[in-house]
């Protein structure tokens, strides 16, 4: 039997750090959850008002989710291994069975538990590169400020793969590199095609020339990114713009100049904070 004394030693009514304790274990040990440590400390103020408001649920969600996590860690427990039942859980967590469901939820949609019909739970065995982006995805609450200090993070790592990829590309990736941009900008697609095109670019730039693990945090930013450029409109001249500065990433790639590569996409991640200030300013 698994030892539980970390439930009672940990109760759920009070307002403790909630998620926040288990995102800063992760920061700790893992790079790609750092990221989003400072907005979950501002997510956490904001839930911790909503409670004092009536509206305490999401907090007890998120304590519960603490208190899970901090077990797969205190225990050692492994890819794999069986946790409590829902119904042991339940009885010493002293949380609705809504509260509790909800929170194995979201460690289920993060790769961090598995839930077995007829079997129990177990330790998820999803990768801990994406299970961390995963977690950074589910922590944002995005205003445009936000969305400009993406666009400021993704100006660093994507202008290094820039680099990097001009330097060590292959013949054929820079082909299909080149093949994705120039398919970006065509006149005769919609924006929402346009947008999607722009992910497969930078998505498929940065694993050719990044990491492993920048890939991962890029593909939840962009996400966010796409969703609200969106609701944004651009202009003929935005769309130009856009246009050429992808052809100076080529440009710089295919010339094999990391600096020139580099430059041409702090440039493009310039444009997209232009863009961004400038909605942000619209009343």
């Amino acid at each position: 039997m698994i030892g539980m004394a970390w439930l009672s030693s940990r109760p759920v009514g009070r307002v403790n750090q909630g998620r926040i304790g288990a995102e800063s274990d992760l920061a700790a040990t893992n790079p790609a959850c750092r990221i989003s440590y400072k907005l979950s400390l501002e997510r956490r103020d904001m839930m911790q008002t909503a409670n004092t408001t009536g509206k305490g649920r999401p907090l007890l969600v998120d304590q519960v989710l603490d208190s899970l996590t901090s077990f797969i860690r205190s225990e050692g427990l492994c890819p794999g291994d069986r946790l409590p039942s829902e119904a042991e859980l339940f009885q010493r967590m002293q949380c609705s069975r809504n509260v509790l469901r909800e929170a194995v939820g979201r460690l289920t949609s993060l790769g961090l538990v598995d839930v077995r019909r007829g079997s129990g739970m177990f330790v998820g065995t999803a990768d801990t590169v994406r299970s961390c982006a995963l977690l950074l995805r589910s922590t944002m609450m995005i205003s445009i400020s936000d969305l400009i200090e993406f666009t400021e993070f993704r100006r660093a790592i994507e202008g290094y793969a820039a680099r990097q990829a001009a330097i060590n590309a292959t013949a054929s990736e820079l082909a299909e590199l080149n093949a994705l941009a120039m398919a970006i900008d065509q006149a005769d697609i919609s924006r929402e095609e346009s947008l999607q095109r722009d992910y497969a670019f930078h998505l498929r730039l940065m694993e050719i020339g990044g990491n492993r693990l920048m890939a991962a945090i890029l593909e939840s930013l962009l996400d966010f990114l796409q969703a609200s450029m969106r609701s944004t409109t651009a202009t003929p001249r935005d769309v130009e713009t856009s246009r050429q500065l992808h052809v100076a990433i080529m440009d710089g790639l295919l010339r094999r100049d990391p600096a020139a590569a580099e430059s041409a996409m702090e440039l493009n991640r310039q444009h997209t904070i232009d863009r961004l200030n400038r909605l942000e300013e619209t009343p």
